[in-house]
């Protein structure tokens, strides 16, 4: 996720360059219109849950409003920067010989490469995921409940701070630390909005993997907690190979966390995935450990 996130960056940026590029090159304002219609079409595109998607929601009034201010912000954009274009070109005392229609091109390729890069409805759907992991562990009914995860949610701030090539074991001693002052369920929920509501840093990450693949906390958290953590980690064979090893020595020590672990054909698919990597073989255990705690009635 988190390189498709950058991806998306890069190709966003495109969107942005093209009327930069316009007003560099001294094109004139009635380019503005076209870039406006690009900058709303990928609003449309990329941000469809904002948008009406029927017929009827089309001929209601707040459809054409939202219409509206969209054009009137992008508009401002584009004008923004066609003026600093303008700026650039003016300060180097030249203009760049390409031809018109190379920064519409520019712009309008931004659309495709992001959509490519990004599915929406797939962005929403783990939001949606991420919520229904968080409602289900916290407890945010009750004022304790409410504080205690305010509490985790400052105490795991530190974790972003962290170099990437932090060793777990540091992270497993915050962790440690963290305990003693918040409940499980929050440190989790805390986690897990970090997941949801930012670009989380690999100590962050490794935080999650490490607190769901400890068998203590797998038993006392409510909710499925590795099978989700584990549908939520990046393509990192690193990051696999972690959760992997972890989650298959805890099975090997308690066998009931068999019913809270990801399913053998999920593992199988994702172990084909990672063929020939680091992941592969941490992958290959889990599952035999998975199929080695399976209760004979087949259920958890």
């Amino acid at each position: 996720m988190h390189n498709r996130l950058r991806w998306l960056m890069g190709a966003t940026a495109l969107l942005y360059i093209g009327p930069l590029l316009a007003g560099l090159g001294g094109y004139g304002w009635p380019l503005v219109p076209v870039f406006v219609v690009l900058f709303v079409l990928w609003q449309f595109i990329l941000r469809p849950h904002q948008w009406p998607r029927t017929f009827h929601e089309w001929t209601q009034y707040q459809a054409w409003a939202t219409l509206g201010s969209n054009a009137a912000i992008q508009t401002l954009f584009v004008a923004l920067l066609f003026g600093v274009g303008r700026g650039i070109g003016g300060a180097l005392g030249f203009i760049p010989p390409y031809p018109e229609m190379l920064p519409v091109a520019i712009s309008f390729l931004s659309i495709p490469l992001a959509r490519m890069i990004w599915n929406p409805w797939q962005a929403i759907e783990m939001n949606n995921f991420l919520d229904d992991a968080i409602r289900k562990i916290s407890h945010p009914e009750t004022s304790t409940g409410g504080a205690g995860l305010e509490t985790a949610r400052r105490m795991i701030a530190p974790l972003a701070d962290l170099p990437d090539e932090t060793d777990p074991g540091v992270i497993a001693q915050h962790l440690v630390a963290l305990s003693a002052h918040a409940h499980p369920d929050h440190i989790r929920s805390a986690l897990f909005e970090r997941m949801r509501d930012a670009n989380p840093s690999r100590a962050e990450t490794i935080a999650l993997i490490l607190h769901a693949t400890d068998g203590r906390l797998a038993e006392i958290v409510p909710g499925d907690g590795p099978t989700m953590v584990l549908r939520l980690l990046p393509e990192d064979p690193g990051l696999i190979a972690l959760f992997a090893t972890r989650l298959t020595a805890a099975l090997q020590q308690d066998a009931d966390l068999w019913g809270k672990s990801p399913s053998v054909d999920y593992l199988t698919e994702l172990a084909a995935r990672f063929d020939n990597s680091e992941a592969e073989a941490p992958l290959r255990d889990l599952i035999n450990a998975t199929n080695a705690a399976e209760p004979e009635d087949g259920l958890a």
